[in-house]
């Protein structure tokens, strides 16, 4: 069953000696939209805020579910624009991997037809504003 809305828990363990790339946060699909929070880990001197993106299923690049035995379960998400995906640690140009907390792997898994359903819709949108604006232009 798809719903219209899903979130998934996920938290990339660092990759620098420091620590400072840990991060954690959702990544929701709401109605009009993805949703994705990261908070990096705060240093000593400085506290970083929540990032919040909100990025239109119309940016949607793909999103793709890896489920590997005895491996982390990661899901990769990729956008058109890679401004979206700006400041996420460890991303690269429009694609962000992330670790799948356990209690989202089932959110997860259905996700992946949730945001391909909503890229289908917001194509057919965008074909059907593309098709007005032609025939409003031939009367």
């Amino acid at each position: 069953m798809i719903t219209d809305e899903l979130s998934i828990d996920y938290e990339n363990p660092a990759t620098d000696p420091l620590g400072y790339d840990h991060v954690q946060g959702k990544l929701r699909c709401k109605f009009d939209f993805v949703e994705l929070q990261f908070d990096q880990i705060d240093r000593a001197f400085r506290k970083i805020p929540v990032v919040v993106r909100e990025i239109p299923y119309s940016q949607v690049e793909s999103s793709t579910y890896i489920d590997r035995w005895f491996r982390p379960k990661l899901l990769i998400f990729k956008t058109k624009d890679p401004q979206y995906l700006d400041g996420f640690p460890g991303g690269e140009v429009g694609k962000v991997t992330l670790q799948v907390s356990r209690s989202s792997r089932d959110d997860a898994k259905r996700m992946t037809a949730l945001l391909e359903y909503k890229q289908s819709e917001a194509l057919v949108d965008e074909t059907a504003a593309r098709m007005d604006d032609a025939r409003v232009g031939l009367e």
